[in-house]
């Protein structure tokens, strides 16, 4: 080989991409994009360089987007109605009263409507990745706005949108176009009496500084678009350029969890700085959608007006079970706090199984829907939603989601509404072994008195003293009872149990205990924003101990929290199926219909896929028994559950799944200990993937 081209090979090409965008450092947009930057740099071991420049450092929006398209700046990340003067489809974004909440949205701007108005961007120089957010926008003004009317005679900011500057038009107020980083100066001054933003922007920008009230609206939401510059794209390596696509999409679930944890302390910060606001009530925001109303129906641009349809179909396909005939089954998770994936791992897998069930001709001749209530990991919210699918007619089962808590804390509804209630996840034994008979709990999961042996056994193989560390909460103190006994059973005892509360950050004290102790592994039990903590606290301490953990920290962005981290510690944790062990038929259809729904191309980007797994086959066997049934009455539903024989599934073959003295489908013989690779994915440890 030549010499200069052993100097290439040993010596790769880096690549130096300069990353602007309009907000203040102190905001989840720049701390997104700054572990964007890390992460690239860590995944290209170095060969790829972002800089990222904030606040506007490389001019206006518009500015930042002409560069990004002549190939002088690599990435941005605009607003989408900065975007709307080269693709006005993006206007849909912008209309008002469009989108009910948060996962609507998610699921619109990470599906099939999100990527049509991607794609509409590359004739223009521009990649668009994947969507960021800043939320849900509310009015403020020097006035009270309680109406539409109230904007009467007043001049209000907008951004170049010509749905925006109509939607003012329409409430009697004056649009006035005024560049992001001069409106604080010009409400300072009087030139307009007031704007438009989400409440991180409120903040950030001191808007409510110099205006005295503000109104809760959720009118309207504020996406970001990543874009990144085709020019700079094109001429990268593919390895480079999956990496960067992989990784901005990766990074979107963080950008937009950090903004949803801060919206309750902006909102505190502006109460202090004495701005008065206003909550609309119902009622008056139903005359604000009203009034709003000739705004969405006169949107009237071609390639918009499609993905304007496409999202009210889908919109109306997840409305009140009232408005039709079909099956319902519900989704009571939490779907945008720190176990999103869990749920939304949980969603897709339902989502496969009941539109195969649906091409099939569905259930007693009728459709099968899914209703998603999404819990936020509290437990007040998750017996609100079992309230409400109480009340829906045509219910033939909830779906639970990770927490074990929110799990125990229904089981009174259940039995008391009668409701088949199917678990992919919740591991804590009462929620089966719960005292009730009837017994409408049916789960495909870990359970806990099943998962404590398993980890004390695989602890048992490589170490002598094992330490445990858990969540002080029935799931940890259940945890902890378990594995003691089994210790016991052996002639042993823990070398040293420490706890943790949630929330809490710093471990210090509990791993200074467990070293102290002479303990040469830890068990821990931990969801996973604590569990990523411990994990940094770990990987800082000069004396590593190897962790064992139960499976609740693959719910959420650990890995994420700690990829870097993970190089340091040695960390093995509890699942109870892997794709990358799946051979069967139905395992092979699960994954084609997983890639073909969700865009995905490698079976380790199926996240959390224990959820996906376990939420497909508690489906079919819902199916299988309403048909054995021949009704979705309760209890017959659930005698049918009992009487299923067999089943070939995605996780294992049942035989039986469940019988009438026992409702929980898995046990140990289903377990293994996996770990993550570098890219990310949950692979056994017997079975660790190549890098590709």
């Amino acid at each position: 080989m030549p010499q200069q081209e052993q100097n290439k090979a040993s010596h790769p090409e880096t690549f130096h991409l300069k990353f602007a965008h309009d907000m203040p450092e102190s905001t989840p947009q720049h701390l997104a994009a700054m572990r964007f930057a890390d992460i690239v740099e860590y995944k290209t071991k170095g060969r790829v360089q972002v800089d990222v420049f904030p606040n506007q450092q490389m001019g206006t929006d518009q500015q930042m987007i002409e560069l990004v398209r002549s190939g002088k700046l690599a990435i941005s990340l605009p607003p989408t109605a900065k975007l709307t003067t080269l693709v006005p489809a993006l206007q849909v974004l912008d209309l008002p009263f469009l989108f009910p909440d948060r996962e609507k949205v998610y699921e619109i701007l990470d599906g099939s409507p999100g990527k049509a108005l991607l794609e509409k961007l590359i004739p223009y120089g521009l990649i668009g990745m994947t969507f960021w957010e800043s939320g849900f926008k509310h009015f403020t003004a020097n006035k009270l706005i309680r109406k539409p009317q109230d904007f009467q005679g007043l001049n209000i900011r907008v951004m170049k949108s010509k749905t925006i500057i109509n939607q003012f038009k329409t409430f009697g107020a004056t649009p006035v176009f005024i560049d992001f980083h001069k409106t604080y100066q010009a409400l300072s001054d009087g030139v307009v009496d007031g704007q438009e933003n989400p409440l991180a922007t409120i903040v950030n920008m001191k808007f409510h500084e110099v205006q005295s009230h503000m109104t809760i609206s959720n009118h309207a939401y504020l996406a970001y678009a990543f874009v990144f510059s085709k020019d700079i794209f094109d001429k990268l390596p593919i390895d480079i350029q999956q990496t960067l696509i992989d990784t901005a999409k990766e990074i979107t679930s963080f950008e937009r969890k950090v903004v949803i944890e801060n919206e309750n302390k902006m909102i505190s910060i502006i109460e202090k700085s004495g701005t008065h606001i206003h909550q609309l009530s119902d009622q008056e925001k139903k005359l604000f959608k009203q009034a709003s109303q000739g705004v969405v129906d006169s949107f009237n641009i071609q390639e918009g007006k499609q993905v304007l349809l496409h999202i009210q179909d889908y919109l109306a396909q997840n409305q009140s079970s009232e408005i039709s005939d079909d099956i319902i089954i519900g989704l009571n998770a939490d779907l945008v706090a720190g176990s999103a994936l869990s749920g939304l791992s949980i969603k897709r897998g339902m989502q496969v199984a009941i539109n195969e069930i649906n091409q099939k001709g569905g259930l007693l001749g009728k459709k099968l829907r899914l209703i998603v209530k999404d819990n936020s990991g509290l437990s007040a919210r998750g017996r609100d939603n079992m309230k409400y699918f109480s009340g829906l007619n045509r219910l033939v089962a909830v779906m639970c989601g990770i927490y074990s808590p929110i799990a125990l804390s229904v089981l009174d509804i259940v039995h008391q509404e009668k409701i088949v209630f199917l678990n992919p996840w919740a591991a804590a034994t009462r929620i089966v072994d719960n005292g009730y008979s009837p017994n409408f709990v049916f789960r495909i999961s870990v359970r806990d008195a099943f998962a404590g042996p398993f980890l004390i056994q695989k602890a048992l193989e490589k170490y002598n003293n094992i330490a445990l560390l858990l969540v002080n909460d029935d799931w940890g103190k259940g945890n902890e009872q378990r594995m003691t006994q089994v210790l016991k059973a052996k002639n042993m005892r823990p070398a040293n149990v420490q706890w943790f509360n949630w929330g809490e950050t710093d471990m210090t004290g509990q791993l200074d205990n467990i070293e102290l102790s002479g303990a040469d592994v830890i068990i821990m039990v931990a969801a996973s924003v604590e569990g990523a903590f411990i994990i940094k606290n770990m990987a800082s301490r000069s004396k590593k101990i190897p962790i064992i953990s139960h499976w609740g920290i693959t719910g959420g962005h650990f890995w994420k929290e700690v990829n870097r981290e993970l190089t340091r510690v040695q960390l093995s944790f509890l699942q109870s199926f892997s794709f990358f062990n799946a051979k069967t038929e139905r395992s092979k259809y699960l994954i084609k219909q997983y890639f073909q729904m969700y865009d995905v191309n490698h079976i380790g980007k199926i996240f959390a896929p224990v959820g996906t797994a376990n939420a497909y086959d508690l489906v079919k066997l819902l199916a299988i028994a309403v048909e054995k049934a021949g009704t979705i009455e309760p209890l017959a539903v659930q005698s049918a559950l009992e009487d299923i024989e067999s089943y070939h599934g995605v996780v294992k073959y049942y035989n039986p799944p469940f019988t009438k003295m026992r409702h929980d489908a898995l046990d140990q013989s289903s377990f293994m200990l996996c770990e993550y690779d570098l890219n990310g994915y949950i692979v056994p440890t017997s079975h660790r993937s190549n890098q590709d």
